[in-house]
């Protein structure tokens, strides 16, 4: 399964100097055993960071230069088998203790490490890390830390910016370890009543909690609002259970940064949840439909692609805007992945309002990972209209779905799979062999919806636009795409 091609903005990484530049020139005595919590090898594979113990050496004339003693050694491997369930051979990590980290805390302010080998290793090489040039480390009060994006990983040439969640420390020793954890953990991430519930447990280290809440956002952007909501964030005063009203959207993201006594930022923790329409009166149905999974066969290789018959019902406020029901309640052979949701229903949502790029649009799919969460499905032109690109400029791609002989297809590549808690819920390329496919009902035809949008006074002669999904515009802006309507005569245009 490859890894979509992001919009977000990637920190760039700084050319990194051999390891143990001024290792020849210091002399290192042992001062006792301190605490690391990694995030640059947890956050590269995608595992939970982990907190464990480290020996730890400063420079023999008390300088402010120290040395961490096999950073990824046993005590390493221990931790990510405790934590993640991830069990590592010796050749697999730092087994005999040949790495360390050589810091250079001379200015506290701006605390540097070089490129430095781990000696881990799982198969594609050995991984590196070093400090990301965009922000500076701080040595304050025994602790080494740095803001989300601040510590950086890789292997051969090529390194990502790392710490997205923020845990990356080094504690010295005699500084007491400060449990800054925190958690929000949803009730359901599928409302059909628009009240979320969660619950937000934290360690004594947190003092203080920001928040925001932010429609509609794609999830790899999220890392960007950080800093400015531990900044400028409203403060949240919920604790243990609570509950909110969701506004009138489809989807939400709360994000809550916490801050210890000295109003630094030590944790965050984000959750999307989705509103579910089970209104009956705002869609009408259309036939059964037959739903070919193409979806999931990248992430389960050993599962054939299945399909099952399902509801295809149509909008009926916005013509040309259909959702297939419970797609996924007839495949049983998924099953395996997790209970499907019960209580209510799911749906994929398709877009069908211009006839020559129909896309699927960001729909859960009722199915959840018990290790990576909410399972959900996406489109390229979805995920590209959420970033600001026009229609027209999504149809130049020939990344929209077309109907042949009653039967919707996309092209390879052109669909889009993510779960909430796998790869900071980027969305990844699926159904690379194109075999997702909707049979639609005999004799139905999913895009004539369009030529019969409904309005007040039709027949008045008098022209009107509408966007493409059938809501009545005022004030067309030059250069989008319309439906103008003329009287009876519909007719897609773009404004002058």
């Amino acid at each position: 399964m490859k890894k979509c091609i992001t919009l977000s903005f990637v920190m760039a990484l700084a050319t990194m100097t051999a390891q143990n530049v001024f290792a020849d020139e210091v002399e290192y005595k042992p001062i006792g055993t301190g605490w690391m919590t990694d995030d640059m090898i947890t956050d590269l594979l995608n595992w939970e960071p982990v907190t464990y113990q480290v020996e730890i050496q400063q420079a023999e004339d008390d300088s402010p230069l120290y040395r961490v003693i096999a950073p990824y050694g046993k005590a390493f491997a221990e931790a990510i088998e405790a934590v993640n369930n991830k069990s590592l051979t010796p050749d697999q990590y730092d087994s005999e203790g040949k790495c360390y980290i050589d810091i250079d805390a001379t200015d506290p302010d701006d605390v540097i490490f070089h490129k430095t080998m781990t000696g881990f290793d799982i198969g594609s090489g050995e991984v590196f890390i070093g400090v990301n040039s965009s922000y500076n480390l701080t040595l304050k009060d025994g602790v080494i830390s740095g803001p989300v994006l601040s510590v950086a990983v890789g292997m051969d040439n090529n390194a990502i910016a790392a710490n997205r969640r923020g845990k990356f420390r080094i504690v010295l020793p005699g500084i007491e370890l400060t449990d800054y954890d925190l958690t929000l953990t949803p009730v359901s991430q599928c409302l059909t009543d628009r009240t979320f519930k969660a619950n937000l447990t934290l360690g004594e280290g947190v003092t203080t909690v920001r928040y925001a809440v932010v429609a509609d956002m794609q999830e790899d952007e999220m890392i960007s609002y950080v800093k400015t909501i531990a900044a400028k964030g409203g403060e949240f005063t919920w604790r243990d259970d609570f509950s909110y009203e969701m506004d009138e959207v489809a989807k939400e993201t709360l994000i809550v940064v916490g801050l210890n006594a000295s109003n630094d930022m030590v944790a965050y923790d984000w959750c999307t949840y989705y509103y579910i329409d089970e209104n009956p009166d705002g869609w009408k149905d259309c036939g059964i439909a037959e739903f070919t999974d193409g979806f999931l066969q990248d992430l389960i290789s050993n599962i054939p692609s299945q399909t099952t018959k399902c509801m295809l019902q149509e909008s009926i406020d916005e013509p040309g805007r259909y959702r297939l029901v419970d797609p996924y309640a007839g495949i049983e052979e998924y099953g395996a992945l997790s209970g499907k949701h019960a209580g209510h229903h799911h749906y994929i949502y398709i877009n069908a309002t211009e006839p020559e790029c129909i896309y699927i649009e960001e729909s859960p799919i009722g199915m959840e990972s018990s290790q990576y969460g909410l399972m959900r499905v996406n489109s390229y032109v979805n995920y590209f209209l959420a970033a600001g690109y026009m229609l027209e400029e999504c149809m130049e791609l020939e990344l929209g779905g077309v109907i042949e002989d009653g039967v919707l297809t996309f092209p390879e590549e052109a669909l889009l799979f993510s779960m909430l808690k796998f790869d900071n819920a980027d969305w990844w390329i699926a159904d690379s062999e194109g075999m997702t496919a909707i049979k639609l009902p005999e004799g139905f035809d999913m895009t004539s919806g369009i030529e019969n949008i409904v309005v007040n006074a039709a027949e008045s002669g008098k022209t009107e636009y509408f966007d493409l999904q059938g809501v009545k515009v005022t004030n067309p802006q030059a250069g989008k795409l319309y439906i103008k309507r003329e009287g009876s005569k519909s007719v897609k245009v773009i404004a002058d």
